[in-house]
């Protein structure tokens, strides 16, 4: 029996159809991926617009993450922040109420003179030191009275908030049961303007056997982060995902020793949780699409669109077509009885 050539057109022609739709979704996939990252930068107006924490600088528990903080193996998105403005110190979100990621004011991510990662801790407040070894920290007149005392360069308590030697903050961390004395040297120094930072689990620790009276906790002053040395502030975060690159190149942070050390435990759980979801996804869509199909679509009320364009009745060419008006067929014979 002879094979139609169009059969056989088809399949000479499928080889050459599959590369070409090939391309094509490999075009439109680098399309998406070109406009996500785009949009993304357009945003942050920094890049990389995402980075991934490698420490638990500012985690609040050692053995437990929790969503809306900062843990190791998160990757944080950052925002440009190149005003003063731009950032809120943790003075000024506390006078107004402003809070991120379990504490008032901003988390910045900037470099530090000798570190070739960058460092993402929160801004204290802004400071202007001077060469005596006193500083002028404007903000603290933001918080009441009774929440803050200081020393001048005499080593006088004093209200006016420059040539500060001491300032002390009540209520401080992230469980607001700490209060941090901040020294400024009382020697000459460098003079420098910029943000004193702090990690959340610095402090924590470094207060855990004195919290009412803590001198500790904060990072030196000689690294305080000037606008220049500023990359971005934090906005956002998606939790554990950052572990994969912490797994593949470690740090001495992080997960040298391999899955499981280095992070809390909940967070490598929830990073297999996640990583078994998306393998198991494109199965999932794959039935939900024939459930649909085959249940659902066909109990669904056909809806007639007003661009849609009614497809025409085809007679069968098999069926009797009826004969023309007017025409009554063939001539019979008729006969007669004799």
């Amino acid at each position: 029996m002879p094979l139609d050539p169009a059969l056989d057109r088809d399949k000479e022609d499928r080889p050459e159809n599959f590369w070409k739709a090939l391309v094509r979704d490999a075009i439109v996939a680098g399309l998406i991926v070109a406009v996500i990252l785009g949009a993304m930068y357009l945003y942050a107006g920094v890049w990389p617009p995402l980075v991934v924490v490698e420490s638990s600088s500012m985690q609040h528990s050692d053995d437990v993450s929790s969503l809306g903080v900062i843990d190791t193996g998160d990757m944080v998105f950052q925002q440009a922040a190149p005003t003063r403005e731009s950032i809120v110190t943790y003075l000024e979100g506390r006078a107004n109420g402003y809070a991120t990621y379990g504490d008032y004011g901003d988390v910045i991510i900037f470099n530090r003179v000798g570190s070739a990662t960058p460092i993402i801790h929160r801004a204290i407040m802004y400071v202007s030191l001077r060469a005596n070894g006193t500083a002028d920290v404007g903000d603290v007149t933001l918080l009441p009275s009774a929440e803050w005392d200081a020393t001048n360069a005499a080593d006088q308590p004093t209200r006016i908030p420059v040539f500060l030697k001491t300032l002390t903050i009540r209520h401080m961390g992230f469980d607001h049961d700490t209060n941090l004395t901040f020294s400024f040297g009382g020697v000459p120094v460098t003079p420098r303007v910029g943000f004193l930072t702090m990690g959340d689990n610095n402090l924590f620790h470094a207060c855990r056997l004195s919290r009412a009276d803590c001198v500790s906790g904060y990072d030196q002053l000689s690294t305080m982060a000037r606008l220049q040395d500023i990359e971005g502030r934090a906005r956002g975060e998606i939790p554990w995902i950052g572990l994969i690159k912490l797994v593949v190149q470690p740090t001495q942070a992080c997960c040298a020793q391999g899955w499981g050390v280095g992070a809390p435990k909940n967070s490598w759980d929830a990073l297999l949780v996640t990583l078994l979801f998306l393998i198991a996804l494109p199965f999932i869509l794959e039935y939900a699409g024939r459930g649909w199909t085959k249940y659902v679509s066909p109990r669904l009320p056909k809806i007639r669109w007003p661009w849609t364009k009614r497809k025409a009745v085809v007679p069968d060419a098999q069926a009797p077509s009826d004969p023309p008006e007017g025409d009554d067929g063939p001539p019979r014979e008729e006969s007669s009885e004799p």
